[in-house]
């Protein structure tokens, strides 16, 4: 029998197409299995007052950030659920833009890590690694933008009243009807953007045009620390976030087209610098500066990857990093 024709370009098109919805159809299935349970723990906590009484313990050490003790809720909001419950917190209180701009890089940094962080252990990297990284880095961050930033960097910050979780309802079943809701039109986001997302790498690989974007994001991923080959799950991670491009570094890791090497690298830069588009923007609407919340994150995440990096080669009793670090572009 002769060898059959190759696949035509049309062919290869919806192979990918039907290939990336059944992936992403899946990996939609269990991160919606993660996330209802979360989000309607965190609302029942916030609904008793466990959670407020949860962050009068932190609230001391916030004035080594330059930001009110109170703010400790808007933190403790943001690092259990989402920026937008963080800075819903956060309204009430007046801030100056200095004080935001504080409060916004550490949420930045900081935010749904009952969510996220499994996430990234999905993909082999230790998810409890993870939320100490985020942790830490957030108070690294916070003091150190306390050190440096001017006191005149910002301007006021913009009310945004709310409820900072559903949970400031006035009774159980209202905190339960606005989760229900909001948890609803979540899950069917989450849907859209994975499966879409999945589709459209999968399209984008067949096609050769992820090596394309690879060679054009080279420069900056090598002075990041990280590979050329997750130059495309780098870019999906700060333009849609973890939460939600986070399956697609799951993915391309359960596949083996990378290393362990590459997966710890870039888990550890997107967990100190991810979602660049969206959520900067969210946090300069009310008041934040988008220069001090945004460099001084890629500049953590930078470091954090060279020093896994030198950790990995140099460290006593370490074995040879299973991928080297990325090659300095021509």
């Amino acid at each position: 029998m002769g060898e059959s024709a190759p696949a035509t370009r049309a062919e290869r098109f919806w192979r990918a197409v039907r290939k990336g919805a059944v992936g992403g159809l899946k990996t939609t299935a269990w991160i919606v299995a993660l996330v209802v349970p979360v989000s309607l723990s965190v609302t029942l906590l916030a609904w008793s007052g466990a959670l407020a009484h949860a962050a009068a313990y932190i609230a001391p050490v916030f004035g080594l950030f330059g930001v009110p003790e109170s703010t400790a809720i808007a933190f403790l909001t943001g690092a259990l659920v989402n920026c937008y419950s963080a800075i819903a917190a956060f309204s009430a209180f007046p801030l100056t833009g200095r004080e935001v701009t504080i409060l916004a890089l550490m949420i930045l940094v900081c935010h749904n890590l009952l969510v996220e962080c499994p996430i990234q252990g999905r993909t082999g990297t230790s998810a409890v690694a993870m939320a100490l990284l985020r942790i830490g880095g957030a108070c690294v961050g916070g003091l150190a933008l306390n050190l440096l930033m001017p006191p005149d960097v910002a301007g006021a910050a913009v009310a945004h009243p709310g409820a900072a979780v559903a949970g400031a309802a006035t009774s159980f079943s209202d905190a339960l009807a606005f989760w229900a809701v909001s948890t609803s039109k979540l899950v069917v986001k989450i849907a859209v953007i994975i499966v879409s997302l999945t589709v459209a790498q999968k399209v984008l690989d067949e096609m050769g045009a992820i090596r394309i974007l690879s060679r054009v994001l080279y420069p900056a991923m090598w002075v990041l620390g990280l590979s050329r080959r997750v130059a495309f799950l780098w870019l999906v991670a700060n333009t849609l976030g973890l939460a939600y491009g986070g399956g697609i570094i799951v993915e391309e890791a359960k596949a083996g087209r990378l290393g362990k090497s590459d997966v710890n690298a870039l888990n550890i830069s997107v967990a100190l610098c991810h979602s660049l588009l969206e959520d900067t923007i969210l946090f300069v609407a009310v008041g934040a500066s988008a220069l001090w919340i945004t460099v001084p994150r890629l500049v953590m995440a930078a470091i954090a990857v060279w020093t896994y990096r030198a950790w990995e080669r140099f460290a006593p009793g370490r074995a040879a990093p299973s991928a080297p670090p990325p090659e300095a572009p021509a």
